[in-house]
């Protein structure tokens, strides 16, 4: 997700690395993220020529200041990227920062992805419904399991409510 917010941030405007993580740490306050696993996916980019060098900024008694910018090709991957968030990703902080950058896809084409992602949420959820009667059925089911497993049960419909006002949102976007 940080080569994301990377490059999301460099389709925005042209910044340096130092601002783009101070941001990311401002938006997902959360995070653990150290400057080394940060700095390195930044270079990675570049490598890959997902981001370019704009210009270096020379300011008396302060470090040099490199400014970049994302590529086209840095472009399409971040499409392509943000696409696969809303396949692959059921739980709704997992998509936190993809959801900041919708301007740059197709919300009508994510909305279809993030819908099929939905109704195989609730599949795999049904599943279980039919396990947890099984398992609570038994005489060896105590109190803990029950609340345990209705833990579970109430954190995943929340989830799955939330994925749907998500929905709900990228088609209004």
């Amino acid at each position: 997700m940080i080569r994301i917010y990377i490059l999301g941030m460099l389709a925005q405007t042209v910044n340096y690395p130092y601002m783009i993580r101070k941001r990311l740490l401002e938006v997902q306050p959360y995070t653990s993220l150290s400057e080394g696993k940060f700095y390195y996916d930044f270079e990675s980019l570049r490598k890959k020529q997902y981001i370019e060098t704009v210009e270096t900024i020379q300011e008396e008694k302060r470090p040099d200041k490199t400014m970049y910018t994302i590529t086209n090709l840095g472009r399409d991957y971040l499409e392509e990227e943000l696409y696969k968030c809303f396949k692959k990703n059921s739980e709704l902080e997992d998509l936190y920062i993809a959801i900041n950058f919708l301007d740059y896809i197709d919300t009508k084409k994510a909305g279809l992805i993030f819908e099929d992602t939905i109704q195989k949420e609730k599949k795999r959820w049904k599943k279980f419904e039919e396990k947890k009667k099984i398992l609570l059925s038994g005489e060896k089911s105590s109190n803990t399991t029950q609340f345990i497993t209705d833990h579970a049960f109430n954190k995943a419909y929340f989830n799955i409510e939330w994925m749907e006002k998500l929905l709900a949102f990228i088609k209004k976007y």
